[in-house]
């Protein structure tokens, strides 16, 4: 479905009036979109504002997409708090963003893991008017986040999502936003605050349709999650539980796993299978020497179906491996 179909349906709609449109899509690779209220995403840019303490003095860099809503916020907190706004609008390459950065002044950045990773890797140096970077989008490494530090990239991890118009915890520990209330349900993650979407678009037929998910108020994750005196600790999602052979195997595990063991990135799709349930398949950069002796000696629900060499993962514009566009290959 094409952005202006889509308005062009809402228009019609008087419940999604005065809304923008974020495009997602979850672990399935299923195509929706979010619809977030222009009061919902100026509610969450003064939760942020408040906890990071930005101020007219401030200079926000912009370095993500605004077709997505962790671009488009940094756009409404600049509005927002009156602080100046600058646009990285080149080709993404580490050195000269970092350069850009010291150029413009910037003072506060949201940026993804895969950004920061670059950053690292290519041993550049933060600026020295620079106090906070938000990153989002996906965990960041504890190792990565200590080398970026070390390097003058004062990085904060966060939690959020589109649903909820950005981040809801940021900082060391994941403490909640102002604004924000949590609980455990179903050992997942639920959310309630101003932030939140007004609804779940999707299109079946030809046909675009719009569901409210929220019961009450709360907005319920596929995120399993603690909370403990309003600190979130992320335990991995819900969705990427499978029974293989009649028994659960984590997903997010089992890569943990590979991702040590071979030394680089990797990502498991799941097919369904007549037999096993689902069979798993492992895509990975490194070179791959010794798979097949490893799989081996796993337990026989987490053995791999089939393996792949990549020279590179498929990525969304905010650095997400594309499982969907994995599942083709």
């Amino acid at each position: 479905m094409s952005l202006s179909e889509l308005r062009e349906w809402a228009e019609g709609e008087e419940a999604l009036e005065g809304h923008r449109f974020f495009r997602t899509s979850g672990s399935s690779g299923e195509e929706k979109w979010i619809a977030l209220s222009e009061e919902a995403l100026e509610w969450s840019a003064r939760s942020v504002i408040e906890a990071l303490e930005i101020t007219k003095e401030d200079v926000l860099g912009l370095a993500l997409p605004e077709i997505h809503v962790g671009g488009y916020g940094v756009v409404v907190r600049a509005r927002v708090s009156g602080a100046g706004l600058a646009r990285f609008e080149g080709r993404w390459e580490a050195e000269g963003f970092a350069e850009w950065c010291e150029r413009e002044g910037v003072t506060v950045l949201s940026l993804v893991p895969t950004q920061v990773h670059d950053l690292v890797k290519a041993g550049c140096r933060g600026g020295d008017k620079l106090r906070v970077i938000v990153v989002g989008g996906g965990a960041l490494d504890e190792g990565l986040a200590d080398e970026a530090r070390g390097l003058g990239w004062p990085v904060l991890p966060s939690y959020g999502m589109t649903e909820t118009s950005s981040q809801v915890a940021t900082g060391e520990g994941l403490p909640l936003l102002p604004g924000w209330e949590a609980k455990v349900v179903d050992g997942c993650l639920a959310l309630r605050g101003g932030g939140l979407l007004t609804a779940v678009i999707r299109r079946k037929g030809g046909e675009f349709f719009a569901e409210d998910p929220k019961v009450d108020g709360w907005f319920l994750t596929q995120d399993r999650v603690e909370i403990e005196e309003g600190r979130l600790r992320v335990m991995g999602r819900a969705d990427r539980l499978v029974k293989v052979m009649g028994e659960l195997v984590d997903l997010e595990n089992l890569e943990n796993f590979w991702r040590e063991k071979l030394g680089g990135e990797v990502a498991i799709v799941t097919r369904v299978d007549e037999r096993r349930g689902v069979t798993l398949d492992l895509f990975f950069e490194a070179a791959g020497e010794g798979v097949e002796e490893l799989n081996a000696g796993l337990p026989g629900p987490e053995r791999l179906s089939a393996w792949r060499r990549v020279e590179s993962m498929p990525r969304s514009p905010l650095g997400k491996i594309d499982r969907a566009a994995l599942s083709h290959l």
